[in-house]
Protein backbone atom coordinates (compact mmCIF):
# COMPACT_ATOMS: atom_id res chain seq x y z
CA UNK A 1 0.00 0.00 0.00
CA UNK A 2 2.73 2.48 0.92
CA UNK A 3 4.44 2.24 -2.48
CA UNK A 4 1.15 2.75 -4.37
CA UNK A 5 0.27 5.78 -2.26
CA UNK A 6 3.77 7.23 -2.59
CA UNK A 7 3.21 7.32 -6.37
CA UNK A 8 0.16 9.50 -5.65
CA UNK A 9 2.32 11.92 -3.62
CA UNK A 10 0.97 10.67 -0.29
CA UNK A 11 3.16 9.89 2.73
CA UNK A 12 2.09 7.10 5.11
CA UNK A 13 2.96 7.31 8.80
CA UNK A 14 1.52 6.37 12.17
CA UNK A 15 0.53 2.74 12.14
CA UNK A 16 -1.56 0.82 14.69
CA UNK A 17 -2.13 -2.94 14.47
CA UNK A 18 -4.29 -5.47 16.27
CA UNK A 19 -4.87 -9.22 15.83
CA UNK A 20 -7.89 -10.82 17.43
CA UNK A 21 -10.11 -13.81 16.89
CA UNK A 22 -13.17 -12.06 18.32
CA UNK A 23 -14.79 -10.23 15.44
CA UNK A 24 -18.08 -9.64 17.24
CA UNK A 25 -16.36 -7.84 20.15
CA UNK A 26 -14.57 -5.61 17.62
CA UNK A 27 -17.53 -4.67 15.46
CA UNK A 28 -20.75 -2.69 15.63
CA UNK A 29 -24.26 -2.49 14.17
CA UNK A 30 -25.76 -5.26 12.07
CA UNK A 31 -22.24 -6.44 11.24
CA UNK A 32 -21.80 -7.23 14.95
CA UNK A 33 -25.12 -9.10 15.04
CA UNK A 34 -24.04 -11.16 12.03
CA UNK A 35 -20.65 -11.96 13.59
CA UNK A 36 -22.28 -13.02 16.87
CA UNK A 37 -24.30 -15.60 14.90
CA UNK A 38 -21.42 -16.47 12.52
CA UNK A 39 -18.08 -16.15 14.38
CA UNK A 40 -15.05 -15.36 12.26
CA UNK A 41 -11.91 -17.51 12.06
CA UNK A 42 -9.57 -14.53 12.47
CA UNK A 43 -9.44 -10.75 12.48
CA UNK A 44 -6.54 -8.43 11.72
CA UNK A 45 -6.83 -4.66 11.84
CA UNK A 46 -4.46 -1.86 11.00
CA UNK A 47 -4.72 1.87 10.81
CA UNK A 48 -2.52 4.31 8.93
CA UNK A 49 -2.23 8.07 8.97
CA UNK A 50 -1.65 9.53 5.50
CA UNK A 51 -0.55 13.05 4.55
CA UNK A 52 -0.31 14.84 1.26
CA UNK A 53 2.14 17.58 0.33
CA UNK A 54 -0.33 20.29 1.45
CA UNK A 55 -0.54 18.91 4.99
CA UNK A 56 -3.95 17.27 4.62
CA UNK A 57 -4.30 14.29 6.98
CA UNK A 58 -6.59 11.28 6.64
CA UNK A 59 -6.97 8.08 8.64
CA UNK A 60 -7.12 4.76 6.80
CA UNK A 61 -8.41 1.85 8.89
CA UNK A 62 -8.19 -1.58 7.24
CA UNK A 63 -9.76 -4.84 8.42
CA UNK A 64 -9.02 -8.38 7.26
CA UNK A 65 -11.76 -10.81 8.33
CA UNK A 66 -11.46 -14.52 7.63
CA UNK A 67 -14.69 -16.48 7.83
CA UNK A 68 -15.07 -20.28 8.20
CA UNK A 69 -16.81 -20.62 4.81
CA UNK A 70 -16.96 -18.72 1.55
CA UNK A 71 -20.75 -18.43 1.88
CA UNK A 72 -20.35 -16.68 5.25
CA UNK A 73 -17.71 -14.39 3.75
CA UNK A 74 -20.06 -13.58 0.84
CA UNK A 75 -22.83 -12.61 3.28
CA UNK A 76 -20.47 -10.58 5.48
CA UNK A 77 -19.07 -8.63 2.53
CA UNK A 78 -22.57 -7.86 1.24
CA UNK A 79 -23.57 -6.61 4.70
CA UNK A 80 -20.40 -4.52 5.15
CA UNK A 81 -20.83 -2.99 1.70
CA UNK A 82 -24.34 -1.81 2.56
CA UNK A 83 -24.38 1.68 4.07
CA UNK A 84 -25.55 2.08 7.66
CA UNK A 85 -25.06 -1.56 8.67
CA UNK A 86 -21.94 -1.15 10.78
CA UNK A 87 -18.42 -2.42 10.32
CA UNK A 88 -15.36 -3.71 12.10
CA UNK A 89 -14.48 -1.17 14.81
CA UNK A 90 -11.80 1.21 13.62
CA UNK A 91 -8.72 1.15 15.86
CA UNK A 92 -8.85 4.91 16.34
CA UNK A 93 -12.17 4.51 18.18
CA UNK A 94 -10.43 2.33 20.76
CA UNK A 95 -7.03 3.99 21.20
CA UNK A 96 -4.78 6.75 20.02
CA UNK A 97 -5.30 10.46 19.52
CA UNK A 98 -8.11 10.24 16.95
CA UNK A 99 -10.87 8.70 19.12
CA UNK A 100 -13.36 11.44 18.21
CA UNK A 101 -13.07 10.95 14.43
CA UNK A 102 -16.37 9.73 12.98
CA UNK A 103 -16.23 7.62 9.86
CA UNK A 104 -18.80 8.43 7.19
CA UNK A 105 -18.06 5.52 4.85
CA UNK A 106 -18.02 7.94 1.91
CA UNK A 107 -14.54 6.76 0.86
CA UNK A 108 -14.86 3.00 1.29
CA UNK A 109 -13.49 0.03 -0.64
CA UNK A 110 -13.60 -3.71 -0.16
CA UNK A 111 -12.57 -6.95 -1.78
CA UNK A 112 -13.05 -10.63 -1.16
CA UNK A 113 -10.71 -13.55 -1.77
CA UNK A 114 -12.54 -16.75 -0.93
CA UNK A 115 -13.11 -16.76 2.84
CA UNK A 116 -11.20 -13.47 3.37
CA UNK A 117 -13.01 -10.11 3.36
CA UNK A 118 -10.91 -6.94 3.37
CA UNK A 119 -12.27 -3.42 3.73
CA UNK A 120 -10.79 0.03 4.15
CA UNK A 121 -12.01 3.56 4.61
CA UNK A 122 -10.30 6.90 4.30
CA UNK A 123 -11.57 9.65 6.57
CA UNK A 124 -10.19 13.21 6.58
CA UNK A 125 -8.90 14.52 9.89
CA UNK A 126 -7.32 17.84 8.97
CA UNK A 127 -8.03 20.17 6.07
CA UNK A 128 -9.84 19.27 2.91
CA UNK A 129 -9.45 15.73 1.60
CA UNK A 130 -12.50 14.85 -0.46
CA UNK A 131 -13.92 12.63 -3.14
CA UNK A 132 -11.67 10.90 -5.61
CA UNK A 133 -8.46 11.28 -3.57
CA UNK A 134 -9.98 9.56 -0.54
CA UNK A 135 -11.63 6.85 -2.63
CA UNK A 136 -8.30 6.21 -4.34
CA UNK A 137 -6.60 5.83 -0.94
CA UNK A 138 -9.24 3.34 0.28
CA UNK A 139 -9.06 1.35 -2.97
CA UNK A 140 -5.25 1.16 -2.81
CA UNK A 141 -5.46 0.03 0.82
CA UNK A 142 -7.51 -3.10 0.08
CA UNK A 143 -5.29 -4.28 -2.77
Amino acid sequence: MQARLARLGIRVSGRLEDDSGDCAANSYGRVRQYLLAHPCSSLRRAQFEVRDSKGDVALVPIAWVEMPTKAEADALKQLMDTGGTGNITELSRQRGRYRTVRYTGDAYASRQDGRLVVNAQAQPVLRGWTGLALTSIATNAVH
